[in-house]
């Protein structure tokens, strides 16, 4: 089971896809939700896994300070909004967020993305994915398979369905969003794309074993 709970300043909201999570998701259980980290905490003694933050909250201009707080303490953020903003995202996430999900997205995306957060992976939806495609700081560094499958996901399509599309696992396509935004929140090389190039250039006969 995984404990998450939710910093929002809109309640009924996250009662719903808490709602929507526990029909569709046994292994999720939305603990608490609060408009504040210490009143979030003070409804979980028992501790919490991953949290659902709310970018956009009166009184919260620094969301990367909510999300360090709480890694400190070994709970995983995941930012929960109703539109990505480049700037704060980019903040929140090089302080250590797992990533962005937002209001809109299905149950089955959030419910993954929390999934992804709590194994340690970066969740990435279909905003984010577009984000990364238009960064053009990360488009050197991006496969052409992390691009094919950005460009699907950025349509809104599940990652089951976008798996059946490009004819490779739903592990494989988490496996490079991942790599993406992980390269994307690093501002470094990807690994996964320097064994494309390294490819490419063999084929091309650019270098030998």
């Amino acid at each position: 089971m995984i404990r998450v709970g939710a910093i929002d300043d809109h309640p009924v909201v996250l009662a719903g896809v808490g709602a929507a999570l526990a029909q569709s998701a046994p292994d999720l259980r939305l603990v608490a939700i609060a408009d504040t980290v210490d009143a979030l905490l003070a409804k979980a003694p028992d501790g919490l896994d991953v949290v659902l933050l709310d970018l956009h909250m009166p009184g919260q201009p620094h969301p990367e300070e909510t999300v360090g707080r709480l890694s400190k303490l070994g709970i995983v953020v995941l930012l929960f909004t109703a539109e990505e903003k480049p700037v704060p995202v980019r903040r929140a996430i090089a302080a250590g967020a797992a990533g962005l999900v937002l209001k809109v997205d299905p149950v089955e995306r959030i419910a993954q993305s929390i999934r992804d957060a709590a194994a340690g992976e970066l969740a990435c939806s279909g905003q984010v994915a577009a984000a990364l495609l238009t960064d053009a700081s990360l488009g050197t560094r991006l496969s052409e398979r992390q691009i094919e499958i950005l460009q699907a996901v950025s349509t809104g399509l599940p990652y089951r369905l976008v798996a059946r599309q490009l004819g490779i696992s739903e592990v494989t396509v988490r496996e490079h969003l991942s790599r993406a935004a992980r390269a994307y929140r690093d501002g470094g090389v990807d690994i996964g794309n320097v064994h494309g190039l390294i490819s490419r250039a063999r084929a091309d006969g650019h270098l030998d074993e």
